[in-house]
């Protein structure tokens, strides 16, 4: 196992997003303050380093959100994203989710 490099911590969320100019709606796995990991078919496409646009409505909130997100980690089962340059309404939209979840759902394993 690899060195864990995750600074914050996570929740066994699952949330349906959208990457733009994929097909179909991708489920995360778990979510922190600072990303989440997107589960993929097919990850082929994607590769460290790349920006994505995701596309995901919070619980909590009417409408969706769009949020740039940077690829950090790809794997047979999916990518792990960082979000990247959030508004301060979308920083806390997830920091009021993330908060209220974290009490009632079990942290994501490592």
């Amino acid at each position: 196992m690899g060195k864990e490099e995750r600074k914050e911590p996570r929740i066994d969320f699952h949330l349906p997003v959208m990457i733009k100019g994929q097909k179909g709606l991708s489920k995360t796995r778990d979510f922190s303050l600072r990303g989440l990991f997107i589960r993929i078919q097919d990850t082929s496409k994607f590769k460290k380093g790349d920006e994505v646009n995701l596309v995901m409505r919070l619980p909590q909130e009417k409408n969706s959100m769009q949020v740039k997100a940077r690829v950090m980690r790809v794997t047979k089962k999916g990518v792990g994203v960082e979000f990247v340059d959030l508004s301060p309404q979308h920083a806390m939209a997830l920091e009021f989710c993330f908060h209220v979840f974290k009490h009632t759902i079990p942290l994501a394993s490592k």
